[in-house]
């Protein structure tokens, strides 16, 4: 466990009255949020959302959806958990102290001055990669009133949506000037938009705020340790974070920002085979995890890893792998039992 993690389980079992006493609760902290359920009187059920970690998986639910979503991933909880049908309570949204030493509300003043100062030292969090500094703003930010009262009498979730898109046009601009490819960066600001309209409503609308400032800060700061990676390298982690994907010469010279007649010679003089050949074995390799791991079908995984049909799929695994997709999975553990 890191120390983070170490904090925030001490502090949970410091509070576990007060956790004891609402169904669902959401309690925000610096770089995240924890998502409690009680399931019975004496056991509480708690994600940790780390917005921070760079390591986190790209696979995982969009937090923006889940954010806005709290009160039906709680019930799915409580039911897993449970067998039993889950109650149609709201969930409670708490903050954590500073050092997660106490479960506080945070107090909100209007002030445009201290919002401007707030988000100039975000933006310069984000693109100086300076995690501390980008602590130090959000906390900043968390104290000033970023929606207008004539929203909250008018269109309160309209009002929102609109001040999160505002929020994203700053910090795209902002990454786009330090140097982040104009194409990524769009790319980046629509899939956010489109998570944000998609929701219906914000529960926390802060920690919607915090989660699209580290998913900036760690674009920035993959981006910034690509560049320094060696070129096979850059190509290598490329392949392996968009496996799923039909993955050409073009999109690794475009993602990488380097020319196309630089990626082979560079990829095959430290490991030997072609950038085409690698991402062929890459792909197989990831359908035998899927067919060991998983009960996908062939036309499932076929899909999943972007071949182009299930039967140029199953020649591909066969000419790697010596046997079909049916075969391997049908006999591995015995293989391996025996070995």
């Amino acid at each position: 466990m890191t120390d983070t993690d170490k904090l925030i389980t001490n502090l949970l079992i410091q509070n576990m009255e007060l956790l004891l006493t609402h169904t669902y609760q959401s309690l925000s902290y610096r770089s995240g949020h924890i998502l409690t359920c009680r399931v019975d009187t004496q056991t509480v059920i708690c994600f940790l959302f780390d917005y921070s970690d760079m390591f986190s998986s790209n696979n995982e639910l969009m937090m923006i959806n889940s954010l806005s979503n709290l009160q039906s991933i709680s019930q799915v909880i409580y039911t897993l958990y449970t067998y039993k049908n889950a109650p149609e309570e709201d969930v409670v949204i708490r903050h954590l102290g500073e050092n997660f030493s106490d479960v506080q509300n945070t107090q909100q003043t209007k002030n445009p001055q201290k919002f401007f100062d707030a988000e100039t030292n975000i933006i310069k969090g984000i693109v100086h990669s300076d995690k501390e500094a980008l602590i130090i703003a959000l906390d900043d930010l968390s104290h000033v009133k970023i929606i207008g009262e004539y929203f909250a009498s008018n269109n309160l979730i309209r009002g929102e949506k609109d001040t999160l898109i505002s929020y994203l046009a700053v910090m795209n601009r902002a990454i786009i000037q330090w140097g982040y490819p104009v194409q990524l960066a769009f790319k980046l600001h629509n899939e956010l938009v489109q998570e944000i309209e998609l929701s219906h409503r914000f529960p926390d609308f802060f920690q919607v705020i915090r989660e699209i400032t580290w998913q900036y800060f760690k674009t920035v700061q993959e981006y910034r340790i690509h560049n320094f990676l060696p070129l096979h390298q850059r190509i290598h982690r490329y392949i392996d974070e968009h496996i799923g994907e039909n993955i050409t010469l073009d999109d690794l010279a475009s993602a990488l920002n380097t020319s196309k007649k630089n990626l082979n010679p560079a990829f095959k003089k430290e490991y030997n085979v072609t950038i085409t050949q690698f991402i062929r074995h890459a792909k197989i390799d990831a359908a035998k995890e899927l067919l060991i791991a998983s009960d996908l079908n062939l036309d499932e995984i076929t899909h999943l890893l972007s071949f182009s049909t299930k039967s140029y799929f199953v020649k591909t695994f066969k000419e790697i792998t010596g046997v079909t997709p049916a075969y391997f999975r049908q006999h591995f553990f015995d293989q391996h039992l025996h070995l």
